[in-house]
């Protein structure tokens, strides 16, 4: 075999030719010796992956992405019991200052207005405590119904075993209950009902094998198997703790793929502004990584997107998010910090709430409410009509389905 240099400089084509994005994935180092233990059917990382084996993941994960470009949304719900107007219903948002809370919860505002709700939101500024107050402001308001906007059961566990004597329905979303696997406890659940995605696709399977998933097909399909990851991980919201495990399920897949750091990171973060020092230091410390993961976008818009823009790399480092806030649709389309979303909807989580609720309330089952994800890239799609995502859209940014008119049509509400 003949010699190799040292070092090649292998810039990943990323998109349409041309475009500046196409130098994502950095530098990828090539040795001689790695090339030939992988012909000889080795591993070529150490990790025990064969070339073979890389091959094929990296093929089936560029089918995956062509795949979640057109968006994995499914069909609504077809009918739903009459809403009962007048229900004194209890929404708490995990913050209002930050978009992936604030939405959901003024979707939720709308739908019950529709169906004549009052629909009392409290804004939970981020605190445990707060949720609990809120919890306990609604027992005393003799609620109805329950809805946790992000806010995971051990958060306000004290607080919901109280709502759950009182006889108040609890549902949430983008939420997990206290007996969470994660969590390795005997507590019993405090749950009525969550988000649901169809009965052959449960609540953590969704968020591990599906959209983080998505995630990682794509930094495996953009780097063609050779990604380093930076990964900033969260320990005090379930959410993100599913996402990141989903992530680094499918990236063990890849043997040419490597998580170079962990970057831990909680809410006290987040709210005072050190996930900017954080990302700085982390891209300081791993020169040779060409990639950047983040559990959620918020945690982009807040410091880490502007820590990658300024630092030189901009275009040598892939970075990814989950949700799709205004602030990253305008990352991506301008390339500042940030170059893919794994879309989810935000303002239709807030709709189906109330749905869902109306469902709860009257003893109906849980319908698959249609919820999925989609691509978003330098490529697009990018959406129209509002600025932010809010499900699956066309070539032309516009939605592929009209979710606020299917639920006028089957509560009868239009």
């Amino acid at each position: 075999m003949a010699a190799i240099p040292g070092n090649i400089a292998g810039r990943i084509r990323r998109g349409t030719a041309g475009r500046r994005r196409g130098h994502r994935a950095g530098l990828v180092l090539v040795s001689a010796s790695m090339l030939a233990l992988a012909a000889c059917g080795g591993s070529a990382d150490g990790k025990g992956g064969t070339s073979d084996t890389s091959s094929a993941v990296v093929a089936e994960a560029k089918a995956a992405v062509a795949k979640y470009r057109e968006g994995t949304d499914r069909a609504l719900p077809t009918s739903a019991p009459k809403p009962e107007a007048g229900k004194n219903v209890w929404l708490i948002s995990c913050t209002q200052a930050g978009e992936g809370c604030a939405t959901p919860a003024a979707g939720a505002k709308e739908a019950a207005a529709v169906i004549g709700w009052d629909l009392t939101i409290v804004d939970g500024k981020g605190r445990p405590d707060v949720f609990a107050n809120g919890v306990r402001s609604a027992i005393a308001d003799k609620a109805d119904g329950l809805i946790l906007d992000v806010i995971d059961c051990v958060a306000a566990k004290s607080a919901l075993q109280d709502a759950k004597k009182a006889g108040i329905k609890i549902f949430a979303f983008y939420a997990f209950d206290c007996n969470d696997p994660i969590l390795k406890s005997k507590d019993k659940p405090l749950f009525d009902a969550q988000l649901s995605f169809g009965d052959d696709m449960s609540y953590i399977d969704y968020f591990e094998k599906k959209q983080a998933r998505s995630v990682a097909d794509y930094v495996i399909a953009k780097t063609n198997g050779k990604a380093k990851i930076i990964e900033f991980t969260e320990d005090d919201i379930l959410v993100a703790q599913h996402l990141n495990k989903g992530f680094e399920d499918r990236i063990k897949e890849c043997a040419g793929c490597e998580i170079v750091k962990k970057v831990p990171f909680n809410l006290d973060d987040f709210v005072t502004g050190k996930l900017g020092g954080k990302a700085d230091a982390a891209l300081t410390q791993n020169p040779d990584a060409n990639v950047l993961y983040s559990p959620y976008d918020s945690a982009l818009t807040v410091g880490i997107a502007q820590a990658v823009a300024a630092s030189g790399r901009n275009d040598d480092i892939l970075v990814t998010g989950n949700e799709g806030l205004s602030p990253n649709i305008g990352f991506v389309r301008g390339n500042k910090g940030q170059d893919f979303i794994a879309g989810v909807p935000s303002r239709w989580a807030g709709w189906a709430a109330i749905d869902s609720m109306n469902r709860l309330l009257q003893g109906k089952p849980q319908v698959d409410q249609g919820m999925g994800f989609q691509t978003i890239d330098a490529e697009g799609p990018f959406p129209k009509q509002t600025t932010f995502y809010d499900g699956n859209i066309d070539k032309n940014g516009m939605p592929k389905q009209d979710y606020v008119a299917n639920f006028k049509k089957i509560w009868d509400a239009s």
